[in-house]
This record gives C-alpha cells, structure tokens and sequence, in this order.
C-alpha cells in the first residue's frame, strides 16, 4: 500500500482507495507470509529443463529506481513530480507517488495524484464466480490477464470534485495497484489501461 501521510484531503481519497482496494484483493484468500525463498517464479512441479507455464508463479520485477516505473505511466505523470517521502523500494514491496509537493499547490487543478505499487500477492487468484455479488461488481476477467493467469479488480473513486479509479493486477505471486485521482478532472485511468499498464510493469 502506498505509505506516508497526506496533508491534502485530495491525495487522502487517494490512499484510501488504495486501501480498500487491497482489503478487497486479499479478503478471498489471504495466508500467512510465506517463508524466505518461498516463491520460487516458477509453478509448482515444474522441472527444471521444462518452459515455464504462463500461469506460474511469479516474482517481483526487478525494478531499481522510479525512474523505471515512471517510463511506463509517463503519459499519466506528465507535469507531476515523484514524491520521495511517499516512494520506496522493498524486497517485498515497489511504490511510487507522483503528487505535488505540500506549498506548491496555487490552483486547485493542480491536485494529482498517480500511485503505483506493486507487492508480493498470493499464489491462488480468487475465482469471481464464487464471490457472489461482491465478485461480480469488483473483479473482471480480460483475455490479456486470461493467458497469464491473472484476474484485475477495479474501483471508480469519483466525487463531487475528484475524478478517481483504482484497480489492481493480480497474477500468481504479485499484486499491482495503480492508483489516480485529479482535482475537478476525469481520471485518465480506466479498466483498459488498468491491465495494459499492470502488465506492462510486470514485464520490467
């Protein structure tokens, strides 16, 4: 989850979407932290010479910097600086915020807020169909997470004042979860570009 305190009620809407959006992605089928070395990139059973299903377990991107990130969602950080004090690079854990910097807002269309974050998630992806109502209004299926065998959770965040979405990507073994909101503006992210950046990241 994207940490770090938010003095803007604006980039507050933010972080909780964020949140809640991953209570909602754990709440099927959460287990205890694995133990080190658990999660191996490849699925279970699968020799060492054999090619490495599409669905198999993964690893985290080996992403260095922000920098890396930021090519990939520059079309939605275009004009806006990366935090520092709210991005991290963990073993576990990879989060960027791009906000502007507390005192620097003199209009209010200048409150943004583009988040990505991309963690350690569960080996078993939750299966819609057996949420019920709950699957059926936040999970969806698309053919490009299908062949990787991955699913995506999606939540509009828009107010009165703020257009916002969150989503998150989850594949075997990684969570990614991109976060926009925009003072008096559409968001720029929808579902389509939810996967399309998702696993763009993944393939860093």
């Amino acid at each position: 989850m994207i940490r770090g305190r938010r003095l803007l009620m604006f980039g507050a809407l933010a972080l909780a979407a964020a949140s809640l959006a991953g209570c909602a992605v754990g709440a099927p089928a959460r287990d205890a932290t694995p133990a080190s070395g658990a999660k191996s990139g490849t699925a279970a059973g699968a020799g060492t010479g054999d090619a490495t299903p599409a669905d198999a377990v993964r690893d985290l991107p080996k992403i260095a910097s922000c920098d890396e990130v930021g090519a990939v969602v520059a079309s939605y950080i275009d004009g806006i600086p990366l935090s520092q004090e709210e991005s991290y690079i963990q073993s576990d854990e990879i989060s960027c915020v791009w906000s502007p910097p507390q005192g620097s807002i003199t209009d209010l269309s200048q409150i943004q807020t583009f988040g990505v974050t991309i963690s350690e998630g569960e080996d078993e992806i939750p299966d819609p169909a057996a949420l019920g109502d709950y699957g059926s209004k936040l999970y969806f299926t698309d053919p490009r997470l299908d062949a990787v065998g991955g699913i995506a959770l999606w939540l509009t965040t828009d107010t009165s004042v703020v257009g916002g979405g969150t989503g998150t990507v989850l594949v075997p073994g990684v969570e990614v979860t991109l976060v926009d909101a925009r003072w008096d503006q559409n968001a720029y992210l929808d579902k389509d570009a939810l996967v399309t950046l998702g696993l763009q990241l993944l393939a860093l």
